[in-house]
């Protein structure tokens, strides 16, 4: 059975749990993500330590290193550490800011903490800041861990220009293992078992991504005592968040978007459009809605458990009728993507802020494409590569573009704090994105307020996730208008 997969006991170790173990020194060493402690089959080992017959020897996940150090210590046993091989941190010459009241509130917490846990803070409070002041107070070696290539690179910067030291990348065809190295969480999760045991520090961003079915090994498979967590939403809707806990240690410090707004964020306005579909789009989305509704009432009276997301695209690869289901459903969400209805809001949103950047975000790969076409701006889909979305970004920081179209590759890990207005065509991804992409607004940059624009079909499920995303504390807090109500109060 995988270590990964089997029930971990978190009982506490007192100090006669290991008394029958033998009066000599016991070897403990890294193997492949795991510890492994040479001690007799009979020994009365820690309970989260499983037998290994292939080895004759304890195994444990890399994670529990410093938590059994501690116990040994408790209960006198000698132990040969041979797990850990950490760097020692390179020299740094640090030029970060001095962390505002609630940065170094949330490091203070992190601190008393054990310097383990998670920091949750809105995008754009300077969690980046709190993660470069911990490297520099404590010169560790650290493994900092994104969930973007972009952001990766974006870190490595941010360590040159702060700390004064290069950082390895381990990614994107690169194997750089420095004493300060940035990964993904993909890249993490294959190299761990052969690095786990380098660091003293590992920090990841974006932590709400951890918690996924694979990537949440690699912190199993570090023995890094200091971990940090940071996110602006923790929250998962499979409930997995609850494992960040066990994995990074507890939320220490939380600041939601309405403690930071109007403080270390801009004001912001959210603007609802309501459209409609034309009367001919109308009929053919009802009718595919008929469809479907008719298929799935009557698979479900033969068959109880079919589940609309797994099981129709299991049926589809042999069953026509199936086929025909998905394509129905496929082009259902096209419809309320692509309405020829936003495309007319857009360039009315434009015309209100002739002089200032925007950004504009889709549902999917070809409404970006189509709202790049018809308004001559670039846009950024998951099948741009890494120098043209370099290059986009780069000429629409420096004002040469006026507007940029996206789907969801610049819902995290993007910076643009002159950008104050936002265009949001649809999003699938619940309400974290919806979250992630008003984020992206709220840096502040003098006191110029942010809007975002939400363009909402009616009569599809787009307004059933509008009503979702406004039940959120981002939403809650902000002022919230209708565009007639921001054109009446002269806020446009």
């Amino acid at each position: 059975m995988s270590l990964k997969r089997r029930k971990r006991v978190d009982a506490p170790i007192t100090s006669g749990v290991m008394s029958a173990l033998p009066d000599r020194i016991l070897r403990l060493r890294f193997e492949r993500g795991s510890l492994r402690l040479d001690a007799p089959p009979g020994a009365d080992v820690p309970p989260y330590f499983t037998w290994d017959d292939r080895v004759a020897a304890w195994r444990t996940e890399a994670l529990n290193h410093f938590r059994f150090t501690e116990d040994a210590k408790k209960c006198q046993l000698t132990i040969r550490d041979d797990a850990a091989d950490f760097f020692d941190c390179p020299g740094l010459r640090p030029a970060l800011p001095v962390l505002r009241p609630d940065q170094e509130a949330a490091l203070a917490a992190w601190e008393r903490a054990g310097r383990r846990g998670v920091v949750v803070k809105p995008t754009g409070t300077g969690k980046t800041e709190i993660a470069l002041t911990a490297i520099a107070r404590y010169r560790v070696s650290a493994l900092i861990v994104t969930p973007l290539r972009d952001l990766m690179y974006q870190w490595q910067r941010r360590i040159r220009l702060g700390l004064g030291a290069e950082a390895g990348v381990l990614g994107d065809a690169r194997r750089e293992v420095w004493p300060i190295t940035v990964t993904t969480y993909e890249s993490a999760w294959i190299h761990m078992k052969d690095i786990g045991n380098r660091y003293r520090l590992i920090v990841y961003d974006e932590a709400h991504h951890l918690p996924g079915a694979t990537l949440h090994e690699s912190a199993l498979d570090s023995l890094a005592p200091m971990r940090l967590g940071l996110t602006a939403t923790p929250e998962r809707a499979d409930g997995r968040d609850r494992m960040l806990t066990e994995l990074l240690g507890p939320f220490v410090f939380e600041e939601r978007l309405p403690q930071a707004r109007g403080r270390t964020l801009a004001h912001y306005t959210i603007i609802r459009v309501p459209i409609y579909l034309t009367e001919g789009e109308q009929e053919e989305f009802d009718r595919l809605s008929r469809a479907i509704r008719a298929y799935v009432a009557r698979r479900r009276r033969d068959n109880g458990t079919f589940d609309w997301k797994e099981d129709l695209a299991k049926a589809s690869r042999s069953d026509p009728e199936a086929k025909s289901i998905l394509r129905a459903y496929h082009r259902k969400l096209a419809l309320v993507h692509r309405s020829a209805e936003k495309l007319r809001v857009v360039e009315d949103i434009l015309r209100l802020h002739p002089d200032e950047q925007c950004v504009i975000f889709t549902a999917s790969n070809r409404m970006a494409l189509d709202v790049s076409a018809r308004f001559l701006i670039p846009a950024l889909t998951s099948h741009s590569d890494k120098r043209e979305r370099n290059a986009v970004l780069d000429r629409f920081a420096h004002g040469t573009y006026r507007a940029v179209a996206a789907c969801q590759v610049l819902n995290e890990g993007w910076d643009a704090p002159a950008v104050k207005v936002g265009i949001v065509l649809g999003g699938e991804r619940g309400t974290r994105e919806a979250v992630q992409r008003l984020g992206r607004l709220l840096r502040r940059s003098g006191d110029r307020p942010a809007r975002l624009y939400e363009v909402v079909v009616e009569e599809t499920p787009d307004v059933a996730r509008a009503r979702r995303r406004g039940r959120t504390d981002a939403y809650q807090s902000a002022t919230r208008l209708s565009l007639g109500q921001a054109q009446q109060l002269d806020l446009l």
